[in-house]
């Protein structure tokens, strides 16, 4: 009898491992359905160059840990690869910057100074990518706020500003003015996915942009109502990284990544399978990214509270209420989910708010997170309402 169940016991062990195996792969096949096909594409090219639409990456990535070298220029690789790199900052140097806001050149070193012993283990280059497509987009304040935040915390080599127009309007003016060594990518965004299905949302059109853009240069990306907290310099050290918004979901907001990381391949080989108008909006940004990330936890580091908490579900604690943000390396604002009468228009609709939002608003343009006096909006009031 014994011998029995000794027997069942390990049929059904069997069976279970069989099975794990079986229904892991058939996920794996149902995320990314053409694995291990050639399907790695450079899927834009720059505007005016006379190349494809597409351009195979899948032989220059073969061997990944070849492309993660110190000799890797991520601007001149840019230039290389032909686009039109436009400079757009008109300040002259940090100094300049740094008497505009009132900080002090010490404590910016301060910032970043206390992760510089790992300098010698950093695998993502120092750099800023944000994406801009559209004629009819607004450079905001929070815009504002975000550049302005990476000048302060992260103090790149670069800001890279991807798209098919340049931004403009008062903020953006007063940007180029106050942050150093900002270069407008001219790039052609196309409307289709690789398998030839029209994008559903606009926004899918730059979460592919995104995570090419990295895959091919490596750095850093931002969606432009993201607040850098502090420098980002401790998660330099990974091949791919990005946070959790919520269970089950991680939010492409913010990442980095090394040039033909791994990861960002698997997250980009998802649309060869894309539904045209049956893709939800979040379905392969966040939803089946944060799967990925559960089938391939080595090839990814997840921060869980430090970049997109508070959540897009959580915006309250953003402009009601005060939440410890101290321990964050950025907040992502979701600002696009907010209610219209609450969104800030300038530095006299923070300086004396109570909230979250207001602290770090203050922090970014001084220095400190103190409530100011209302007499300063006279010296520091919105260019548009000057």
């Amino acid at each position: 009898m014994q011998h029995l169940a000794k027997a069942i016991f390990l049929t059904l062990i069997a069976l279970t491992v069989f099975l794990c195996t079986f229904l892991g792969n058939e996920f794996r096949q149902r995320l990314l359905p053409n694995r291990g096909q050639t399907l790695f594409k450079f899927i834009y090219a720059p505007s005016g160059s006379g190349k494809g639409a597409y351009l195979d990456l899948t032989e220059e990535f073969e061997h990944e840990a070849d492309n993660i070298t110190e000799s890797f220029n991520v601007f001149r690789a840019i230039q290389q690869d032909g686009y039109l790199l436009t400079p757009m900052s008109v300040i002259e140097s940090a100094h300049d910057r740094l008497q505009m806001d009132g900080a002090t050149e010490d404590e910016v070193i301060r910032n970043n100074a206390d992760h510089l012993g790992q300098s010698q283990n950093l695998k993502v280059p120092n750099v800023v990518h944000y994406v801009y497509t559209g004629s009819g987009l607004q450079f905001t304040f929070v815009n504002y706020l975000s550049y302005r935040s990476v000048g302060r915390y992260i103090r790149p080599e670069q800001i890279f500003v991807h798209g098919d127009h340049v931004p403009t309007g008062p903020w953006w003016d007063r940007t180029v003015r106050e942050v150093t060594d900002i270069y407008h990518v001219r790039t052609i965004p196309s409307k289709t996915a690789p398998n030839g299905k029209t994008y559903r949302f606009p926004a899918h059109v730059s979460d592919f942009m995104r995570t090419e853009i990295l895959l091919r240069y490596g750095g850093i990306y931002l969606d432009p109502d993201v607040l850098v907290v502090k420098s980002f310099t401790p998660l330099r050290q990974y091949s791919a990284v990005m946070g959790l918004e919520a269970p089950g979901r991680l939010c492409n907001g913010i990442m980095l990544g090394v040039r033909g990381a791994p990861f960002l391949r698997l997250l980009l080989e998802q649309y060869h399978s894309y539904k045209g108008e049956e893709e939800g909006w979040a379905e392969k940004s966040v939803e089946n990214t944060h799967k990925l990330a559960e089938l391939y936890p080595h090839l990814i580091h997840v921060e869980e509270k430090s970049l997109d908490r508070p959540s897009w579900s959580e915006t309250d604690l953003l402009f009601k209420q005060v939440y410890n943000w101290t321990q964050n390396y950025a907040v992502h604002l979701f600002i696009r989910l907010w209610p219209r009468e609450k969104r800030p228009n300038g530095p006299e609709d923070v300086l004396t708010a109570r909230t979250m939002f207001g602290q770090l608003a203050r922090r970014i343009m001084f220095g400190s997170s103190e409530v100011k006096s209302k007499n300063l909006s006279q010296t520091i009031r919105s260019p548009n309402r000057a």
